[in-house]
């Protein structure tokens, strides 16, 4: 996830601050159609609070649930990095020094 814009007096240390999770795990294809609505429905209500299933939207059919494949991860490793802050090159904090620097925001859905 980015965000922002790091940029700096200097090319070479323009730069994001991010977030970033990698994870390792094995897979498994969810079969269930009741397991399958049942996440659906938890994906729908974290990223459209308030929507209810039958009212906002129709429960999926079974042929919607045939085309869609849902797999399930055991996460059995994982890293996490980040970057914070502003620009770290040498003349960014002189403020007689040519240039700008400074980071821009990104707004993102999340």
């Amino acid at each position: 996830m980015v965000d922002g814009l790091v940029y700096s007096k200097t090319a070479l240390y323009h730069s994001m601050n991010y977030r970033s999770v990698v994870c390792f795990g094995r897979g498994r294809l969810v079969e269930d159609a009741e397991t399958q609505k049942r996440v659906f429905r938890g994906m729908v209500s974290r990223y459209f609070p308030g929507r209810t299933p039958g009212r906002d939207y129709s429960e999926p059919t079974a042929e919607h649930l045939e085309a869609t494949r849902l797999v399930e991860i055991e996460i059995e490793e994982c890293s996490a990095k980040m970057r914070t802050g502003g620009p770290k090159g040498p003349t960014d904090g002189d403020p007689d020094a040519p240039g700008t620097c400074g980071v821009a925001p990104v707004t993102a859905v999340r």
